[in-house]
């Protein structure tokens, strides 16, 4: 039963071949859902076009000083924009995961499998069960669990599997909550593997996930850390799992892969990650007792690592061909939580970042982390101000909401377009009510982001 299971996932890692698979075949939910939102956007473009909202707009914008001031910065964002698109898209056309022609010769290196645990008890035997389920060497990995003072089963069931898979597998128990950087480090310092991995303990990986990850670190000593490919388990669940989907698929088939063309990954994520213990080694004291604004930092574990890697002058890189699969956010309160977690590390980790990227950390690829760092964080700013233009047009005309969702349907018809390539089935169109909710309820998380960085609260633990 057990090879059974992970045999199927080890299928699902691979690209869909049909423009009209997975969605139709699996669920009834999916043809309806996605005929639903291909009618409802294509009712609000003829709507909108049918009583000249863009032409209303051209004339709102024209109708005094002040805004026809504004739409310099305006035009300005829309340019920064499209030309942040375009120089990602030419990147990330000549993105390839790495691969070894002839895996027999090869001295695999032992690798220390480290799987942090809170309150995990519904999912982590069958997360352990994954990773010995690897095609990687067995004689060439150990997995140390580490029970964060869970309130629940996990410590019982990672005992229970201890009597399966024996000394392969060490199990560490907090009798109290330290945090999952505490875990880490201590996980890390129990280690013997000369590359360390790690996995979210609500995630199952691939049967080939370690290899593919481990192939980088072997060919280039210069890479420090291998990022995987973080792919959505309970996808299926409900309307807003299938739209985070389309994110977490974008995010990294298209986001990760253009960074790692030219070694920068911003951020290696704890959900799968391979890192150099070597290299990790030289700032682990450092990164465990990280302190920002003179308050220690709790969450964005993942990041900082791959900040401080970075520094360290190595590079990182992305394998998209190293999947692993994690339960994400059922509810819309659930996933403001995480992304206030997110953005939160990302406007610490971006300051970090900002304030070595013109030194010379490291001999090669310096120009294009700078060039991307330009186009992730110049636009903020640019928001805000769009938004309070968006927000006094609804005030003087209230249909001009028209054209501001018609404008999101059709920019994020087209930025959807990248999980299409990818992924070659329909729920691309997810995307386009991932903007809206985006743009409409997830406006306010940067600068709420940004005037609470002090939080200490992981907000989902």
């Amino acid at each position: 039963m057990q090879e059974k299971i992970f045999d199927e996932l080890e299928l699902e890692t691979q690209p869909k071949s049909s423009l009209f698979d997975l969605p139709f075949i699996k669920e009834r939910a999916d043809p309806v859902l996605i005929i639903f939102i291909i009618l409802t956007s294509s009712f609000i473009i003829v709507v909108a076009i049918k009583f000249r909202i863009f032409h209303m707009w051209a004339e709102f914008l024209g109708s005094n000083l002040f805004l026809r001031i504004s739409t310099y910065p305006l035009l300005i964002s829309a340019v920064i924009i499209v030309s942040g698109i375009i120089f990602r898209t030419i990147i990330w056309f000549r993105y390839k995961p790495q691969t070894i022609e002839s895996e027999e010769s090869i001295n695999w290196p032992f690798v220390t499998v480290i799987m942090p645990a809170l309150n995990e008890e519904e999912l982590i035997e069958k997360s352990i069960a994954s990773i010995f389920s690897s095609n990687y060497p067995q004689d060439k990995f150990e997995v140390i669990c580490i029970n964060d003072g869970s309130a629940d089963l996990t410590f019982y069931y990672m005992m229970r599997a201890k009597q399966i898979y024996g000394d392969r597998l060490k199990v560490v128990n907090f009798r109290e909550n330290l945090g999952k950087r505490k875990a880490l480090y201590v996980g890390l310092k129990k280690s013997r593997g000369e590359i360390i991995v790690t996995v979210d303990t609500d995630s199952k990986i691939g049967r080939s996930a370690i290899r593919n990850l481990v192939i980088p670190l072997i060919k280039d000593e210069r890479t420090g850390a291998v990022a995987g490919r973080v792919a959505v388990l309970n996808e299926k669940e409900n309307f807003l799992t299938r739209m985070l989907s389309v994110r977490y698929s974008i995010s990294f088939n298209f986001g990760r892969a253009y960074q790692s063309v030219y070694g920068a990954v911003f951020c290696c994520p704890g959900a799968l990650t391979a890192y150099r213990r070597n290299v990790l080694m030289k700032f682990i004291n450092e990164w465990v007792n990280q302190k920002f604004l003179k308050t220690p930092c709790t969450y964005g574990e993942d990041r900082a690592l791959t900040t401080q890697i970075l520094k360290a002058g190595y590079m990182t890189r992305f394998q998209s061909n190293a999947c692993v699969y994690t339960k994400v956010p059922t509810g819309l309160a659930q996933m403001i939580r995480m992304y206030l977690r997110w953005t939160r590390s990302y406007i610490r980790e971006s300051i970090l970042f900002a304030k070595f990227m013109f030194s010379k950390y490291r001999t090669k690829n310096r120009v294009m982390p700078i060039f991307d760092f330009f186009f992730l964080n110049i636009l903020h700013p640019f928001h805000i101000f769009s938004l309070g233009i968006i927000i006094y047009s609804f005030c003087v005309h209230p249909l001009f909401i028209l054209r501001h969702i018609a404008f999101l349907v059709i920019i994020s018809f087209f930025l959807s377009l990248y999980y299409l390539r990818t992924n070659k089935n329909l729920s691309f169109l997810y995307g386009i009510p991932y903007a809206l909710i985006t743009a409409f309820c997830l406006w306010w998380i940067v600068p709420f982001a940004a005037l609470s960085m002090k939080s200490q609260s992981w907000l989902t633990r």
